[in-house]
């Protein structure tokens, strides 16, 4: 029986108002699509960060990762423990390439650098894949919250489904991001008081809690077993982890474009770096909670719950303090719309930019392909809404939901590899490296038992091996597929962009700064090896 007051209530209405307010006011202003869906590319990094980070804590990680921490303890972070190293790469490598050609999509790029099938598979099949993971991500946190509320399942799934619609047709990728950064703080706010209540409740206090993890292994998260089947292994989340990571932040659009919004290259960078920085912090938090609630239940019972997702939001409305309560709750709302903003404009993006404006109105004004951005994001809310109806009776997909992306996002990273790092690749190859990787991927699905954090590597190598492949056999691509697309030319090209900065009488000190990125991609992998330590550390304890 739900303990949502009617205090609960107003706070929960207020903040999901606030929020549909805030993000539709970015909208007056817009005129084109690249104010839609980069921000007039004017957007600070330290937003588009946090942004980042709050569509990583998607609700289902929000609601699931303390039932993770609660039935494994810190098993889970090993599958993040990869982010600085993937951000590392993609700062060093894939980043620049996007920021400089100016694309609205990371699919663009593949048509200029191959051809036109390869931008149309690569932006179908994320159209496929996100659009099944959008409707996944809705049905979830509004399942749990449905159970919290009394708020009957479907009528929560309109509920937020409405709401991100409308600001994000309002207001672009401007209003997905300011809106996230909004319910990122929420979120935050949600977790560490949750933290701090739940230390008040548990007798003896921090050495009670850390004792208590300690002797019942909930501090444990570092295994080094070889065996490819072992789930979570070091080596499944460093080498298979780095890879998804690679994939779903340097590939996939709905994080890319926020990357795209962003003033310079430079702050482009930054705003990897904030997010390779502060995503384990942040799973460690949210997995900390889960163990925490083990061993408060330990004290006050049985918590009584039908499946570990229910296990925090219980605690929160059964053992939490009026009004806090409706923040908290409002921050799973705020997870989940921060999850559902970002794929839709994304969808949007890529549904104009790589098939409408491509293949059926070609040539048209800015007004009209605003006004078919708009649209397109209303189609996309309308499909996921009504996915999210039949999601129910999906069963495994909901507890597979992060291995979604797994099937095809290896692929997506082999071809953007090949696109950048092999000069020799052309169209042709690219294509049935595609294709290659994600058969590869459904191989050993089914005829081998490993992690499924290794579908990812598996993806990229059988991508980049059989495009290159393919590629050997037909003519090299011409010139004009490789000027200024591929790593080669990289630094020239950063090095031309400095000196006309220069030129025109751009500060010395915007130079120099620029020149300092490169020391970055060290940092990050320094931070990893510290994180490493410090789980070594709290292992041993």
């Amino acid at each position: 029986m739900s303990s949502f007051t009617v205090i609960d209530y107003i706070i929960f209405v207020v903040y999901v108002l606030g929020t549909a307010f805030i993000g539709a006011a970015f909208g007056k202003n817009q005129k084109s699509t690249k104010d839609y869906f980069l921000g007039g590319r004017s957007i600070p990094w330290w937003a588009i960060g946090l942004s980042v980070m709050a569509t990583q804590a998607s609700a289902i990680t929000f609601i699931g990762a303390p039932g993770w921490g609660y039935d494994g303890g810190l098993t889970r972070i090993i599958t993040f423990i990869n982010v600085p190293l993937a951000m590392a790469f993609l700062i060093a490598t894939i980043v620049p390439f996007f920021y400089k050609t100016e694309v609205y999509t990371a699919y663009e790029y593949l048509e200029r650098r191959f051809d036109v099938k390869t931008r149309t598979l690569t932006a179908g099949l994320f159209l496929i894949a996100r659009g099944l993971a959008t409707g996944v991500v809705l049905y979830a946190p509004a399942l749990v919250l449905s159970v919290i509320t009394g708020i009957d399942v479907n009528i929560m799934i309109i509920l937020m489904a409405v709401i991100a619609v409308s600001y994000t047709v309002l207001g672009g990728i401007s209003a997905v991001i300011w809106t996230d950064v909004i319910q990122m703080v929420v979120l935050w706010i949600g977790a560490g008081l949750s933290v701090f209540i739940i230390f008040q409740d548990v007798p003896g206090g921090w050495g009670e809690v850390m004792s208590t993890a300690s002797q019942t292994g909930m501090l444990e998260s570092i295994d080094f077993s070889t065996d490819l089947s072992v789930e979570y292994s070091i080596w499944a989340g460093v080498i298979g982890g780095f890879f998804l990571h690679a994939a779903y932040f340097g590939t996939d659009q709905s994080q890319i474009q926020r990357v795209l919004t962003s003033k310079s290259i430079r702050e482009s960078k930054l705003s990897l770096v904030l997010s390779g920085v502060l995503l384990i912090p942040q799973m460690l938090l949210f997995l900390l909670i889960g163990v925490l609630l083990y061993i408060f239940y330990q004290y006050a019972g049985d918590p009584n719950i039908n499946n570990l997702n229910e296990l925090f939001p219980r605690f929160v409305v059964n053992e939490l303090p009026v009004g806090i309560s409706g923040l908290i709750i409002a921050g799973v709302f705020a997870a989940a719309m921060s999850s559902l903003d970002s794929a839709l404009n994304s969808l949007s993006a890529v549904s104009v930019r790589d098939f409408y404006s491509k293949f059926m109105k070609k040539n048209q004004s800015e007004e009209h392909y605003l006004k078919a951005s708009r649209y397109a994001t209303v189609f996309w809310g309308i499909y996921a809404t009504i996915f999210a109806f039949f999601a129910g009776n999906l069963g495994p997909v909901i507890e597979a939901v992060n291995q979604i992306g797994s099937y095809f996002y290896g692929a997506l990273l082999g071809v953007f590899i090949l696109a950048i790092f092999i000069k020799r690749v052309n169209g042709t190859g690219a294509f049935a490296g595609v294709i290659a990787g994600m058969l590869a991927v459904w191989a050993v699905n089914v005829f081998a038992e490993i992690s499924w954090l290794y579908n990812n590597l598996v993806g990229a190598v059988v991508a980049v091996a059989a495009g290159y492949a393919v590629s050997l056999l037909s003519k090299a691509p011409p010139k004009e597929k490789l000027e200024g697309l591929t790593i080669d030319r990289t630094k020239k090209d950063v090095q031309e962009t400095l000196q006309d900065r220069a030129e025109a009488a751009a500060s010395v000190e915007e130079v120099e700064e620029e020149k300092k990125t490169k020391r970055w991609p060290i940092y990050l992998v320094l931070y990893f090896f510290v994180v490493f330590a410090f789980l070594m550390y709290l292992q041993n304890l």
